[in-house]
């Protein structure tokens, strides 16, 4: 009975021992990583997230480490991973997939990611911030412009105000253009619908005035030929 007691006080303490192993592996981890040094951190903060019990922001700490070391593909795994685990940061897990896809060049996938990180808190400044960013690069300039301006009233005090500013106004020509291409376009479309219409209806009438010019010559040569069957008075 002492033998089996002691062997579950022993179990309970290893396993003790275990968590709080981890929890220090997310302190030290958290620590290199706020000391910039990734690679230290990197192996650290991958024992920490084995713990299920751990601080939901080893995963953010450890997506960010992989960023840092340029290992996009880790870095948005461990995102996905944590996210399915995050309650307080849940937003910042969006915010971050979204960066990482930026970095990645999947600018329509970092517009999703960002959206779900401002649908979850909409007073995120840096999340209209990069929305707008990855926007202007999938040509959504409306978009952008919309998202700059609400950056710059979260964050009036910007030091990228002024450089922002002129964005927005070059966007609103931009956008002006735009849409005075796309209606230049439209009437072209219908100016050449119109043509083919034009086209095709004339090609119509002389298909009808030829049959009509045919059915004339048919009737008069049936006509001949009539005349021509009286002609038995040679015989």
């Amino acid at each position: 009975m002492r033998a089996a007691q002691y062997l579950i006080a022993a179990a309970a303490a290893a396993v003790l021992s275990i968590g709080a192993a981890r929890a220090d592996a997310f302190a030290d981890g958290e620590r290199l990583f706020r000391a910039d040094k990734p690679s230290e951190a990197l192996p650290v903060l991958e024992r920490a997230v084995l713990d299920q019990g751990v601080d939901e922001r080893a995963w953010l700490y450890l997506a960010l480490t992989y960023q840092q070391l340029g290992r996009l593909d880790e870095a948005s795994a461990t995102l996905r991973k944590g996210l399915g685990q995050s309650l307080r940061f849940k937003a910042l897990f969006y915010y971050d997939l979204g960066n990482v896809f930026i970095l990645q060049g999947k600018n329509s996938f970092a517009v999703d990611m960002l959206g779900q990180a401002i649908g979850i808190d909409g007073a995120y400044a840096p999340a209209f911030l990069n929305r707008a960013n990855a926007r202007l690069s999938v040509k959504d300039y409306a978009g952008a412009r919309e998202d700059y301006g609400r950056y710059l009233e979260l964050e009036p005090a910007s030091p990228q105000r002024a450089s922002i500013e002129q964005l927005i106004d070059r966007l609103g020509a931009g956008i002006a253009e735009t849409e005075r291409v796309k209606a230049a376009e439209e009437a072209k479309k219908v100016a050449e619908e119109e043509a083919r219409k034009a086209l095709l209806d004339k090609m119509a009438a002389s298909l009808k005035a030829a049959a009509d010019e045919t059915t004339s010559i048919s009737a008069g040569a049936g006509d001949v030929q009539g005349y021509g069957d009286e002609l038995k008075l040679d015989e």
